[in-house]
């Protein structure tokens, strides 16, 4: 274990990206104490997929990482070195660490889900049931063998609890609501025992079992309740072993539900919903009990390692707390941790009744998420009302605001200067907080939205204010001079008809004017008027539809490594686009991140020396990529962020960090660029990794096609039938790449192609002055990777379009009047010619390939509709029209 910050810096693994901190924790897996000794004061949980060993005593944590989905469970050794933890997630598995060094022993893999995890006192066994099956599964994690032991389908309950019995590792208890179940193993034989519940005998009912314990020096089992009693098993007088077991009795300790049953040394310890831990002796009499915690319902209990030297401290006797009894001797336990149903955590020292809490953490989702501008502080708001403040250099927090339950906190922003926090509620509630003492400014309480605030953004001169709700309107709020209320309510504007991804502010050319837009899913990019906006009436001074068929979700300002102004828009299609920020019109499109979902959000990183980078993050993924962009793959670097959703992320100011949040917990992530330069450089440079991006490399059958290509349109611009002597050089006219783009299989649309030609004839203009009017084939093959669809045209695509034109009742099939008329007039514009001519083309109406569109332009319009009508039946579906019109494979496109 690392003793100080700077051993914890050197354990970090070498990624562009790197785990730095974690916040918040799975309050369902509950906490482990690990303390070995009274020397050192640790504790065990899980952030989403992420062990944490907290030592809060030197507030530093040493990350468990190798799960990918949420950490369901975790159990520990009998002396705190060895601990397991289980996940539930699709790529299961069971991982086993030594806690001394912070290191993984072993993994056990694909084990059905763990639904509940134990390992023996000895740290020799390791025992789960799966949550796929219900089955019991036993290994010797400490034998070269990966075959476990044991396995046993169990004809029961699905079993939330399990445990080993400390005096004896050969035998183990689980239980449901309704059920317990004991477990004995030798060398060759597992015994399950399921044992009746009597309830006649005992005149109530015997279930709703919480957990279960073995009672310490005995034969006995507990097993708590929600009724607030504990239902004592013990042996059968003629059991082969210990695992037959039948009730012997039932004990009513408390009134309130008992939800935690354990033992210390001859002790039990229960917890209970009104958030006190008693202790009772053998015969299930009261010792003491620790009833202040005022903390919620307790999940677990956890007891650090029983060290014979642990006792015995500096402590004043004193400060020794008394038993609950007549003779008032000394309580004496080790230090405990409890954890809670409210993400509490609190530590009870062994000789004292001072409660400290350790963590108070999040209770709900956790969306909103900002660092201020200045300090080295990070705001982290969530769904419970909960907002904090944390300085994450110091790792401590720093002021917290409670809001209560029902103010979902949904978006914060800090101003540009970090003198306000805004904070926007669930309700459509806009709240200006001073950021350093976070209370409410006055007149700082707007209530005109009515739906979830999604985002907020500041204007650079922290003047303006903007909203964005779930009913797709923007709000706009102005600071004023007005002592009484410094700021004021502007307007609101419902520009677009999908929601919105993005709000974001910037600043006109040429001058210090703030600038407005909003982008959506509707495609749309919308600039206010914000200068001319007066009360109730929020000016929309532009809006620009941006895509065709994908759909834009998220944009940021590119930086200004360029001479032209971008506004860098990444859409559903894993593309970026780069607009004019003056004009809206695209300048380039780019191969973006493909980690498994798009982008959902990006960022910008700026960094010393001039160098750039951008941020985002995808369904869960965080990852990093080096400007200015190119398409190039080895420029990014992505890894798995929150195995349950990426829902935000931000930087800090001087990009040092990231902060993602997910789920409950924010994570903190340290950038190391030169790393991912390192990389990039291992994938080639010039064409190399679009070479890679092509079927088969640079050798492979796509490559040589397009360079005959490209050689074959030098021909057909000096016309294919001459005999005079060709010219044959390093360029190809522009206006013939969209057509060696479609005999490539990648078919442009109209705006597509536009888009290209004004990629390459505008590329150096801003430099030069000049159009280019020429592409070599090194420009060609990039085009190509970066425009072309990034996974084909899939067949659902196909039939969903077929239905949505179909309609309800339309069963995918379409009459042929309506399909040629839904060409002819929907989408890009095709007049009847020239549809009669693609048509025709394609059914090879008129020969072969070198006369058809010779014949096909001599033949008169009505003629052509005539033929068309012949060759194409009346109703015409999804598979008649990918296979008979445009000569696609299905089976191909399913691919």
């Amino acid at each position: 274990m690392p003793e100080d910050k700077e051993a914890a810096d050197d354990q970090k693994d070498p990624f562009a990206l790197n785990i730095s901190w974690c916040f918040g924790f799975n309050k369902e897996v509950g906490v482990t104490n690990i303390s070995p000794n009274s020397s050192k004061k640790l504790i065990l949980y899980a952030a989403g997929h992420t062990g944490i060993i907290y030592d809060f005593v030197n507030n530093t944590q040493t990350l468990l990482q190798g799960h990918t989905s949420n950490i369901t469970c975790i159990a520990a050794s009998g002396n705190k070195r060895w601990v397991a933890l289980g996940d539930n997630g699709p790529d299961n598995m069971i991982s086993i660490w030594d806690t001394t060094t912070g290191t993984p022993i072993r993994n056990i893999f694909d084990v059905g889900g763990v639904m509940s995890l134990a390992i023996s006192n000895d740290a020799r066994y390791v025992a789960m049931i799966s949550s796929l099956n219900n089955e019991f599964i036993i290994w010797d994690w400490t034998a070269e063998n990966d075959e476990p032991l044991f396995r046993k389908e169990l004809d029961a309950n699905p079993q939330t609890f399990l445990t080993f019995n400390p005096e004896n590792s050969s035998e183990l208890a689980s239980n449901s609501l309704h059920e317990v179940i004991f477990y004995h193993f030798d060398e060759k034989n597992l015994t399950v025992h399921i044992p009746d519940l009597p309830e006649k005998d005992f005149n109530k009912p015997i279930g709703n079992f919480s957990q279960t314990a073995f009672k310490p020096g005995s034969t006995e089992a507990l097993a708590g309740s929600k009724d607030g009693s504990v239902t004592v098993f013990d042996n059968d007088g003629l059991a082969e072993n210990g695992a037959y077991k039948r009730v012997l009795k039932l004990v009513k300790l408390i009134d309130d539900p008992i939800t935690v049953v354990t033992n210390f040394e001859d002790l039990v310890a229960v917890g209970s919903k009104d958030g006190a831990v008693r202790f009772y002796d053998s015969q299930l009499r009261i010792k003491n009990w620790y009833g202040t915690f005022d903390s919620g319902c307790v999940d677990s209990i956890s007891f650090a390692c029983n060290d014979k030297n642990f006792s015995e401290g500096s402590e004043s006797a004193q400060a020794i707390p008394a038993e609950s009894t007549l003779t008032a001797e000394p309580f004496i336990v080790t230090d405990f941790t409890i954890s809670t149903n409210e993400s509490i955590i609190c530590h009870v020292p062994a000789k004292t009744n001072k409660v400290k809490k350790l963590l108070q953490e999040h209770d709900d989702a956790v969306k909103a998420i900002d660092t201020h501008p200045v300090s080295n502080y990070i705001a982290v708001g969530s769904y419970c009302g909960l907002l904090k403040i944390w300085d994450y250099i110091e790792k401590s927090e720093v002021n917290s605001r409670a809001f209560g339950l029902g103010n979902e906190i949904t978006a914060i922003s800090y101003d540009k200067i970090g003198e306000f926090l805004a904070v926007g509620f669930y309700d459509g509630t806009i709240l200006i907080l001073d950021s350093t003492t976070l209370e409410t400014i006055q007149g700082g309480e707007f209530s005109h939205a009515k739906a979830l605030i999604t985002q907020l953004a500041f204007s650079h001169d922290s003047i303006f204010l903007a909203a964005t709700d779930l009913d797709d309107t923007t709000t706009l709020i102005k600071r004023t001079s007005d002592s009484e209320n410094e700021w004021s309510y502007i307007g609101r504007n419902k520009a677009h008809y999908k929601s919105i991804v993005n709000v974001i502010f910037g600043i006109a050319l040429d001058s210090n004017v703030p600038r407005l837009l909003t982008l959506g899913m509707d495609r749309n990019l919308v600039e206010y008027d914000i200068l001319n906006s007066t009360e109730d009436n929020l000016i929309v001074m532009s809006t620009d539809k941006i895509e065709q068929s994908a759909t834009p979700v998220s944009c940021a300002w590119y930086p200004p490594i360029n001479k032209e102004h971008f506004l860098l828009v990444a859409n559903s299609e894993y593309k970026y686009k780069l607009l004019n920020a003056t004009t809206k019109r695209c300048r380039k499109t780019l191969l973006g991140p493909t980690h498994g979902s798009h982008i959902q959000k990006i960022v910008n990183l700026g960094y010393p020396e001039d160098k750039h980078y951008i941020a985002f993050i995808t369904e869960d993924k965080i990852g990093m990529t080096t400007l200015p962009l190119d398409g190039n793959p080895h420029n990014t670097t992505a890894l798995l962020a929150h195995c349950d959703g990426a829902s935000n992320v931000v930087a800090c100011p001087h990009s040092r960090f990231l902060f993602t949040v997910g789920g409950k917990v924010c994570r903190m992530w340290e950038v190391n660029p030169e790393v991912l330069h390192a990389t990039a450089a291992l994938g080639g440079s010039g064409l190399a990794p679009f070479y890679q991006l092509l079927e088969g490399g640079k050798e492979g059958p796509l490559a040589k096609e397009m360079e005959e290509y490209f050689y074959y349109s030098q021909m057909r611009s000096q016309s294919v039938a001459t005999t005079e002597h060709r010219k044959v050089g390093q360029y190809v006219a522009l206006e013939e790449v969209p057509n060696i783009m479609r005999a490539l299989g990648f078919y442009p649309t109209e705006l597509q192609v536009q888009d290209m030609i004004n990629e390459v004839k505008f590329s150096q203009y801003v430099d030069t002055g000049k159009t280019v009017s020429e592409v070599d084939l090194e420009t060609l093959i990039k085009l190509y990777c970066n425009h072309r669809p990034v996974f084909g045209l899939p067949l659902f695509k196909v039939y969903d379009a077929f239905n949505t034109l179909a309609g309800a009742e339309g069963d995918g099939r379409i009459d042929r009047g309506l399909l040629l008329s839904l060409l002819q007039n929907k989408g890009e514009h095709i007049s009847e010619p020239e549809l009669a001519e693609y048509l025709a083309s394609l059914l090879e109406l008129y020969g072969s390939a070198t006369n058809k569109e010779d014949k096909m332009s001599s033949v008169p319009p009505a003629e052509a509709a005539t033929t068309l009508e012949k060759v194409l039946p009346e109703v015409i579906d999804a598979d008649m029209f990918t296979g008979h019109v445009l000569g696609f494979m299905p089976a191909a496109m399913a691919e």
